[in-house]
């Protein structure tokens, strides 16, 4: 079974080495009381599937399987619900409302009744516009652990984490934490030996899951 902190440590490096701070707080690395937590929150139905086709297109089912597959979309639901504040939770809806806006303003459309591409391109520029987001608003990173870095955000132009950054980190932490990721996206050892703490990896050979 993958340790939480080798789990967030390997979303850590995925992410560039850094987290948000109430993602931490969520995955375990700091504490909080259930009063501190958000009200009751759900997902419609029409969120859901929302959810499952944003995580598919950062993980896309290949030679192995997808986000989808894996069930990231119920996982992020469950994590929003259970483990993130009120802010996270409204940031995250927000963003969906506004993917959906993205897409009708381009292409008359709503954002799942858009072609692959079209989505895409809309996701792309919700990236571009989240990093320059971030910039402005003087987002920090301070170490927390061994190539762990927590996102600081010191300014008042910013409430919360936005949302695509909630997105990635949980789409990541699902994926790679779930039996499809951890056994069939990375080099899983149901029973490993002895305790190596260098092992060379053979060219093209899949990264071990902890």
């Amino acid at each position: 079974m993958m340790n939480r902190r080798d789990a967030i440590a390997r979303v850590a490096l995925l992410m560039g080495g850094t987290l948000s701070a109430p993602s931490l707080m969520a995955f375990g690395e700091g504490t909080s009381t259930k009063q501190a937590l958000g009200a009751a929150f759900s997902l419609t139905s029409a969120q859901r599937s929302l959810v499952a086709e944003i995580a598919e297109h950062i993980i896309p089912k290949t030679s192995t399987p997808g986000a989808k597959e894996a069930g990231v979309g119920p996982f992020i639901e469950m994590m929003l619900a259970d483990c993130y504040k009120a802010q996270e939770q409204q940031n995250f809806l927000d963003g969906l409302a506004d993917l959906d806006e993205r897409a009708t303003k381009a292409h008359s459309k709503k954002f799942l009744e858009t072609s692959s591409a079209e989505q895409v391109a809309i996701l792309k520029q919700v990236e571009k516009d989240t990093i320059e987001l971030m910039k402005s608003a003087n987002v920090q990173q301070v170490k927390v652990g061994d190539n762990v870095d927590k996102e600081v955000i010191s300014s008042k132009k910013l409430k919360g984490t936005p949302f695509w950054r909630l997105l990635k980190e949980l789409t990541l932490f699902g994926y790679f934490t779930s039996e499809q990721g951890a056994t069939q996206a990375l080099e899983y050892v149901p029973i490993p030996g002895r305790y190596d703490a260098c092992i060379p990896l053979k060219p093209g050979q899949k990264a071990y899951a902890l």
